[in-house]
């Protein structure tokens, strides 16, 4: 027996060596595998700043405008590209978690899309939109790896702790097993040394052999090896005074041996061992300095006590350093910005951190592990998450998460309108990991954005994408029995009142006629605004033109009624273009380009009415635009000349300068009527290089005539615009040498609707150079007796629209003699247009007009004529200079 009692607690010695081998690599294992995760979060945000770092020095280099400058900020691009890519490219090769590499080999190709999409769009048009739709793909792709690669460390730390706890367990198990048989050992030992009878030898020479065999000597090895144990050995007796102690119970004490003498009291000594009843027990107690013993308390038969305690202060250390890293792990679930669950294969909760608690409104700590999935849905419904649905109903939709678990786009709407996104992902045992994302204010974001991009930011109509849209849809619907209209509508005169009352007033008045035209229509209707003053209108259920017609004409009056707006009253009209469909298309561009065409019908036809689409319109518009790229052909090769006019002084019966006329020959349709190219040039956008071209051309020409020849050349108000015209009519007479005094500017009165301070601050700059300045076609348009008096032109021209009736009865001889009147009282030069007869000649004499101008002199005639005309109308001087 006493054999089996060394061998007991040699094997238990062993075992507990082996033990805390174990735990130390359980230890190592807990700590390699939190280093790990946390310095893939680290690599993981490093890389998330590494990317929004690229996104602004891409802004940089777009901003920069020194060439070394921006070289040098893209070399630092491709550099932190590589950079970024790389850690990408480390983390997916390193980690075992095909999770985690498939998430990082997913970011790393959007920031790889993106950043190819910024250099390929670094030359083009401005792709604002589509390069920070992908700079988001690419930020979710790198929180999605976050997300990823913290589900991983939570994994991985519960397996570490599982396997650490069950080795704690196992080793508590054999620990007090060994502690019970060795007591038994000790007792049974004890109680043979009590009443074994004493054999007296009768030989000497078996004395040896009788000491081998006795108790005493048995009693005496088995002290031997309770001596050498490392663990300390107390037997207490039922008056629990010592009975024996081991050398070691001190030492691990720390208190003198004398202290544990057999026959001393124990509670002094052992002071820190409850001893009550001394029942069986077993606890871990710390001692002064950081050390702490597990002690172990058997009963014994006799009413004494066995007590066996080890130093396992190591252990407690290393608990102490699982459990901090537990904590640390615990504390980065709870940084995480989204919400997290972990359950077990038997959908029961192991860990839910803080985030999660706060987005479905549980209290702080009230969530504890074991709880099922039904009671924590039960829980989010008391606390006000779900309003009108019901446990079934939450359960279904949770199984659908967990069904389709791999698309990452479950999103649940709980009370006030917040929206959650969920990912669920399967864990090796058998169980799931959920993560919940509150994504309110970039759903909000994203809708506003989806509805931004179809509606129009001005009157919240939809625009042109809506309506292609809206024009699908109503193809879809459409049969023979019954289509729909598509109108499109421009505003008359808007172009006045923006140019004239401001842009604001514009805005508001387009605002008030966006009301209007939704106040025509039914819900099943849709308008859109296309831009600018245009809109365009699908009117679905149109069986007949008429329904269309009837529309058309209620819109023209609805909206041609006065506008109050906040610091003006308006007053416009609208022409409208239809197209039916299906018989004038089936596609959305043919039936909006078919009543586009309407639409330009209609202008022409005198505005302020509508008309249907004809295909014989589409003729005269495809005419025009041969003629619109013909002009454009024209004006980039120059192929235009001047006519020039003679003006007649009738003061002294002569010619006194030419008025510049453009004309254009075409290739193929020969001469084309200013009347038609002028006003389409306007409409283009070519008048104003064209207008230079005019007045450099006539300077050019009119500087080789004689000294006292004016030339006449008109501006449009385009040309007032462009903010050039200074400058080009001072380089005009300093590249010809013609004198300023020899130049006159004619321009209409709708020069000063457009900015009239500009429009006189720019005449005074002219006037300044020495030209003159002449008010061309007065008594038409607009004219206003304040434009005579904001800047004081040198002529005015009577348009010759009162000059054809000057000599008719009841005609208009009474105008042209008050105008005639009023300009030489202003001290102005006087010029009639349009005179064609002797009569004409002799009532402008008899009215005081100064000059004459018409086919009675001449009509325009090539620059090769001039020398014949001023043979014929001033002598042969004038012939003499000119040639």
């Amino acid at each position: 027996m006493p054999f089996a009692l060394l061998a007991s607690c040699l094997g238990l010695v062993l075992f507990i060596a082996w033990a805390t081998g174990g735990l130390r690599e359980a230890e190592q294992v807990v700590a390699r595998n939190y280093a790990d995760s946390l310095k893939a979060l680290d690599e993981v945000r490093t890389a998330a700043s590494d990317l929004s770092h690229l996104q602004i020095d891409h802004l940089r280099a777009r901003i920069a405008t020194n060439p070394d400058e921006r070289a040098q900020i893209a070399s630092g691009i491709a550099a932190r590209h590589r950079t970024l890519t790389a850690n990408l490219g480390v983390i997916a090769a390193r980690t075992r978690a095909v999770r985690v590499s498939q998430a990082a080999v997913s970011a790393q190709d959007a920031v790889n899309i993106w950043h190819d999409a910024i250099w390929v769009a670094s030359g083009e048009q401005d792709r604002t939109a589509e390069r920070e739709r992908l700079a988001d793909g690419a930020h979710a792709q790198i929180a999605q790896l976050a997300g990823a690669t913290e589900k991983q460390g939570l994994l991985s730390r519960k397996t570490a702790e599982g396997a650490v706890a069950a080795r704690i367990r196992m080793i508590a198990a054999v620990v007090a097993a060994a502690a019970v048989w060795i007591a038994l050992l000790a007792w049974l030992v004890a109680f043979r040394v009590g009443r074994a009878p004493v054999a007296i030898p009768q030989r000497k020479n078996a004395e040896a052999a009788a000491k081998a065999t006795h108790p005493i000597a048995a009693e005496n090895r088995l002290k031997d090896v309770l001596d050498i144990a490392r663990d300390g050995i107390v037997v207490l007796g039922r008056d629990h005074r010592v009975v024996y102690a081991n050398p070691s119970a001190a030492a691990l004490i720390g208190i003198p041996a004398d202290a544990l003498r057999p026959g001393e009291p124990a509670e002094s000594a052992l002071s820190f061992v409850p001893h009550g009843d001394l029942q069986a027990g077993e606890a871990d107690i710390g001692l002064a300095g950081g050390r702490w013993l597990r002690v172990s308390r058997s009963p014994m038969p006799d009413g004494g006590a066995l007590i066996v305690f080890g130093d396992v202060s190591d252990r407690k250390h290393r608990d102490a350093g699982a459990e901090a890293i537990a904590d640390s792990l615990r504390t980065a679930l709870d940084s995480m910005s989204q919400g997290l669950c972990l359950y077990d294969a038997a959908h029961r909760l192991v860990v839910a951190n803080r985030r999660y608690e706060e987005i479905y409104n549980h209290e702080p700590g009230s969530l504890q592990a074991g709880t099922t999935a039904t009671e924590i849905l039960e829980r989010s419904m008391a606390a006000g998450n779900h309003p009108g649905s019901t446990l079934s109903e939450l359960l279904d939709e949770a199984g659908r998460v967990l069904a389709t678990s791999d698309t990452g786009d479950n999103f649940q709407e709980l009370a006030g309108g917040r929206i959650v996104q969920i990912n669920v992902g399967e864990t090796a045992e058998g169980g799931f990991v959920a993560t919940y994302d509150d994504v309110t204010e970039r759903w909000h974001a994203e809708s506003r954005i989806a509805y931004m991009a179809r509606h129009d930011g001005l009157t919240d109509l939809p625009n042109r994408v809506l309506l292609a849209e809206r024009i699908e849809g109503a193809i879809t619907q459409a049969s023979r029995e019954a289509g729909f209209g598509v109108h499109c509508l421009d505003l008359d005169n808007f172009k006045q009142i923006n140019d004239t009352l401001g842009h604001a007033v514009g805005d508001e008045l387009l605002r008030a006629v966006a009301h209007r035209l939704t106040a025509c229509l039914r819900e099943v209707d849709t308008v859109a605004r296309l831009g600018g003053d245009e809109f365009a209108i699908v009117q679905a259920g149109v069986e007949t033109a008429e329904d269309a017609a009837v529309l058309a004409q209620r819109i023209i009056e609805v909206v041609s009624a006065p506008y109050e707006l906040a610091e003006h009253s308006v007053t416009i009209g609208v022409s409208i273009g239809i197209a039916l469909a299906p018989t004038d298309g089936m596609a959305p561009d043919s039936l909006l380009k078919n009543a586009d065409v309407a639409l330009y019908k209609s202008k022409g036809d005198g505005r302020g009415v509508f008309r249907f689409f004809e295909a014989e319109m589409d003729d005269r518009l495809q005419a025009r635009r041969l003629l619109e790229i013909d002009l454009r052909a024209a004006v980039a090769a120059q192929a235009f000349e001047l006519h020039y006019q003679p003006i007649y002084d009738l003061s002294r019966d002569r010619i006194s300068g030419f008025e510049a006329l453009l004309r254009w020959t075409h290739p193929t349709r020969g001469p084309v009527s200013p009347v038609e190219f002028v006003p389409l040039a306007e409409e283009i956008g070519l008048i104003v290089p064209l207008g230079e071209w005019v007045l450099r051309q006539a300077c050019a020409e009119a500087s080789r005539w004689p000294g006292n020849l004016k030339i006449a050349v008109n501006v449009s108000p385009a040309q007032f615009r462009s903010a050039q015209l200074i400058s080009t009519v001072r380089e005009a007479l300093a590249e010809t040498g013609l004198a300023a005094q020899r130049l006159e500017l004619e321009i209409t009165e709708t020069v000063l609707l457009a900015n009239r301070g500009a429009t006189v601050a720019i005449l005074h700059a002219l006037r300044a150079m020495g030209t003159r300045i002449a008010m061309d076609d007065f008594g038409t348009g607009y004219s206003s007796l304040s434009y005579l008096r904001s800047f004081p032109f040198d002529k005015m021209k009577i348009d010759q629209s009162f000059i054809r009736d000057l000599t008719v009865e009841n005609g208009s001889g009474f105008i042209v003699q008050a105008v005639i009147s009023l300009g030489t009282n202003l001290g102005m030069t006087m010029t009639a247009e349009g005179v064609e007869t002797e009569d004409q000649l002799a009532r402008l004499r008899a009215e005081g007009c100064d000059e004459a101008q018409g086919y009675l002199f001449s009509r325009p005639v090539p620059v090769s004529q001039i020398a014949g005309l001023l043979e014929k109308w001033n002598g042969a001087g004038d012939v003499a200079q000119a040639a």
